[in-house]
């Protein structure tokens, strides 16, 4: 009974089918459908003037038209909007739909966004200095002593307020931390502000000058010697019996000085040995390497021969002789 039901009047049935599907083909296909694609814009005005309001540089539409035509539409090719605005003095430009190329019997029936503003200013130009944007700090115990730029100044050029508010152009970052040694580096510009460019070269000579830190240093009652007194001389006497030191030089050096190693003298060649009673002699120290001597004090010192006595434990002084032969 259902085989009869299936295949009776069978011709007829797939005909019948077959029409159904070519009337629901054909339905759809003339139906009205949208589709939405985004359109680049291109935006273009006189030279001498700058658009400083945001620019529009794709919308999204929305399509409208028959269902197999907007099949056949690629909406990845449609062309760009080409916008001249030169000329214009309106501060609002409304994109229409007739703008946009579209295929024959497909029509834009929404534009998203709807309008862009218009606002110009005036271009100006002129030169100002390339600043190195430094940060951080060297090494302990160094310092960046200069900073030197090549090219030392660039020209900009851009909307008029934004020219007149730019007084440098600073480099990318620059970190000394680490750093104990002077160094060139070719370093880019940071990006400049909106409706500014920068004309010049892509990268710039930034040369820091690195160098230890100098400092100075007062070791105070540091003895005097007398150096250079031949073996069975009864020497001299010496006073005052120290001096304050001061020493500069890099700061390294001055922080792991031994201070205990650091004597003053006078060099007994010096000395007038047929010279009686006092004299005066002026010190020398001779300063440890990398450090350079900036002061003693006192600078001279007293010299009296020790007598006899001082042999004993008991200082004493060579009597004076007479003048007289």
């Amino acid at each position: 009974m259902l085989r009869k039901i299936l295949f009776e009047n069978l011709t007829q049935k797939m005909f019948a089918l077959a029409l159904a599907l070519v009337l629901f083909v054909i339905k759809r296909e003339d139906k009205v459908a949208l589709v939405t694609a985004t359109v680049p814009v291109r935006v273009s005005h006189p030279e001498d003037r700058v658009l400083v309001s945001p620019l529009v540089d794709k919308v999204r539409v929305t399509i409208e038209g028959k269902y197999g035509r907007l099949r056949e539409l690629d909406v990845d090719g449609l062309p760009q909007l080409e916008i001249n605005l030169t000329g214009n003095e309106r501060e609002q430009l409304a994109f229409e739909p007739e703008d946009f190329k579209v295929p024959p019997g497909l029509r834009v029936r929404e534009i998203r966004p709807a309008a862009m503003l218009v606002n110009f200013e005036e271009k100006k130009s002129k030169r100002v200095p390339v600043e190195a944007h430094i940060e951080g700090d060297p090494v302990e115990g160094y310092r960046l002593t200069s900073v030197r730029v090549e090219p030392p100044d660039v020209k900009i050029e851009g909307a008029a307020s934004t020219v007149e508010g730019v007084t440098r152009v600073q480099s990318l970052r620059i970190d000394l931390s680490g750093r104990d040694q002077s160094t060139t580096l070719r370093v880019p510009l940071a990006p400049p502000p909106p409706h500014l460019t920068v004309l010049g070269p892509p990268e710039y000579a930034v040369t820091l000058t690195i160098e230890e830190k100098l400092g100075t240093r007062v070791i105070t009652a540091r003895p005097v010697e007398v150096r250079g007194v031949l073996e069975g001389e009864l020497g001299w006497e010496v006073s005052p019996a120290t001096v304050d030191v001061t020493l500069h030089g890099p700061v390294r050096l001055l922080q792991k000085l031994d201070a205990e190693v650091l004597v003053a003298y006078v060099d007994a060649k010096d000395i007038d040995v047929q010279r009686r009673g006092l004299q005066t002699m002026r010190l020398q120290f001779d300063p440890p390497e990398g450090l350079s001597l900036v002061e003693l004090k006192p600078s001279r010192v007293t010299l009296v021969r020790r007598s006899a006595h001082a042999d004993d434990g008991q200082p004493g002084q060579e009597a004076p002789r007479s003048p007289l032969p």
